[in-house]
């Protein structure tokens, strides 16, 4: 869901990573900029911020001037844990990989906002599934897809010394043309068509340690991560604020118009007039966060489905399923069932 962040900057993460790729595959990168209408004399530079929407401006003209559907993946594989900022240093001076999977969903913001994570274990088994913002992101979503998949298994990889096998990857997108590319990269052949994007592999593999780990140094990258989380949400529109509250709220809070409104010091009137001047609507912000909550809470067995409705706020368990029938089309149950299988 999109909350007005294209004016939000982030590191300029893309570049290395682009130019790694152009000098592999003989890329115009000036070309590239000038389409994404982007000044080239940044190349090079440190401390570069661009907006999210010249991010993917970035990311669609590299795509389309390289012209190879497989792009996304051939990307992802060039990305080093150096040129993610201050998120880079937090997961490669993290202990381990469970670790670095955290800080990865916690400060997620700072370099990737349009895109969801969420670590689940279950039993043997580890699973990062991750959804990417369709509202935000308006084309070429296979390859961002692609990216994000093919990113992550590259530094794991990497932090871990080549120790990462994953046991599967899936896509929710279509089979595509280069399926031989997948296998190339992740050295198994990937399903598609799934419910959601996920890497699995061994939960044993989760306290592997890094092959960079460096406590110390951690516990200060971490408290300067912090500081520009805070400083980010500062800058947040009112809608994206609401979604925040509303999220760390469910289950433990009411979160209901008036409570989210005396939380802002504001009327219930006020809040929507404001949230309205944004093209937002208190409701269709809660029903998001529930929506999101229901997704992560269903994928875990151990939780029961009328527990999660009483998490979500509904007042009683046949809303919820009607809530969530309309979500996506099927039932908490069934949907429970294609994730985990039980």
């Amino acid at each position: 869901m999109s909350l007005s962040k294209d004016q939000q900057l982030v590191p300029a993460t893309l570049i290395p990573s682009l130019l790694d790729l152009a000098i592999k595959r003989q890329i115009n990168v000036k070309r590239i900029f000038k389409q994404a209408d982007i000044d080239p004399s940044i190349i090079g530079q440190t401390g570069v911020y661009l907006s999210l929407q010249q991010t993917l401006n970035l990311f669609n003209a590299a795509y389309e001037i390289t012209d190879d559907p497989a792009f996304g993946i051939y990307l992802g594989e060039s990305i080093q844990y150096h040129s993610l900022d201050l998120v880079g240093q937090l997961i490669a001076t993290s202990k381990d990989l469970q670790e670095a999977l955290d800080e990865l969903v916690k400060f997620k913001d700072l370099i990737a906002p349009y895109t969801q994570f969420a670590l689940e274990v279950h039993g043997e088994h580890a699973v990062v599934a991750y959804t990417i913002d369709d509202v935000a992101v308006l084309r070429n979503r296979v390859a961002q897809q692609d990216f994000v998949a093919a990113a992550m298994f590259t530094l794991a990889n990497a932090l871990t010394g080549g120790k990462l096998y994953v046991e599967s990857v899936r896509f929710c997108h279509a089979k595509t043309e280069y399926s031989d590319e997948y296998e190339r990269a992740f050295q198994l052949q990937v399903e598609f068509d799934h419910h959601r994007n996920e890497l699995q592999f061994a939960s044993s593999l989760l306290t592997e340690p890094l092959l960079t780990s460096f406590p110390e140094y951690h516990v200060q990258v971490q408290a300067l991560a912090k500081e520009r989380l805070r400083s980010l949400i500062g800058e947040q529109s009112l809608g994206s604020k609401v979604v925040d509250y509303i999220d760390k709220a469910l289950g433990v809070a009411p979160a209901q118009l008036e409570d989210v409104a005396e939380h802002f010091n504001m009327t219930p009137r006020t809040l929507q007039r404001k949230l309205k001047q944004e093209q937002f609507s208190f409701a269709g912000l809660r029903d998001h966060c529930r929506h999101e909550r229901a997704l992560r809470e269903l994928a875990n067995s151990s939780i029961d489905i009328d527990k999660i409705a009483e998490h979500l706020g509904f007042s009683d368990t046949s809303n919820f399923y009607h809530a969530f029938k309309r979500w996506e089309g099927v039932s908490p149950g069934a949907y429970r069932k294609q994730v985990t299988g039980k």
